[in-house]
């Protein structure tokens, strides 16, 4: 499943032209690729927004360009509050493209009964896949991790029918580990030891040569 994203062919260029765009709930993109000359192009914010919301790679696209496309390269602004640029690559159904999804946990590791922490260390995957088949996001069990245990990117659970790993399989994804000592306690040690006051040594001093 795939949205549709309207865009316009966009003949000029320049910061002060793309800022009033934007302005205007539009934002400036580019469409290339399948050896196709490049098409500037304005497509509507909110359609993106939408799009991002629900997760997808691929779009339909309608108007100055057809057929389907990858969101490639959604540029935000410092903040990430507003929409930049895109770039939307061409595809076909019948590649397979190289693509990066979000990596998620499911369920409750019972290493955390035993006092563990469980510790999410790959964020992103990349994997190989035809467009159509892009999931928006991958997922690993973690009902079994007990405390002192991984878990690697070759446990994940939904990989797509025909996909491969880009990513080394290899790659700990998430482990449940001790907790780090406290550093209240390292705080509290440190505090244990007076420090030297400069007034008072000054004043012991000056009382030892009276």
């Amino acid at each position: 499943m795939s949205d549709t994203l309207q865009v316009e062919k966009r003949d000029f260029t320049g910061k002060r032209r793309n800022h009033r765009l934007r302005l205007e709930g539009r934002l400036p993109g580019i469409v290339y690729g399948h050896g196709e000359e490049p098409i500037s192009v304005i497509v509507p914010a909110d359609q993106l927004h939408a799009v991002l919301r629900h997760g997808h790679k691929v779009v339909d696209l309608v108007g100055a360009a057809t057929g389907q496309a990858l969101l490639q390269d959604v540029q935000w602004d410092t903040f990430h509050q507003h929409l930049v640029h895109v770039d939307l690559l061409r595809v076909d159904a019948s590649e397979r493209v190289t693509v990066e999804v979000p990596l998620l946990l499911r369920g409750e590791a019972p290493g955390e009964k035993e006092g563990g922490i469980v510790n999410h260390i790959v964020h992103f995957v990349e994997l190989e896949t035809s467009p159509i088949s892009i999931p928006e996001a991958l997922h690993i069990n973690i009902n079994h991790l007990a405390l002192h245990q991984s878990l690697t990117l070759a446990d994940i659970l939904d990989l797509p029918a025909g996909a491969t790993l880009v990513s080394d399989p290899k790659t700990v994804a998430v482990l449940c580990e001790e907790p780090a000592p406290e550093v209240e306690e390292e705080a509290a040690a440190g505090a244990a030891a007076e420090p030297e006051v400069i007034g008072r040594k000054a004043a012991e001093e000056e009382g030892e040569e009276d």
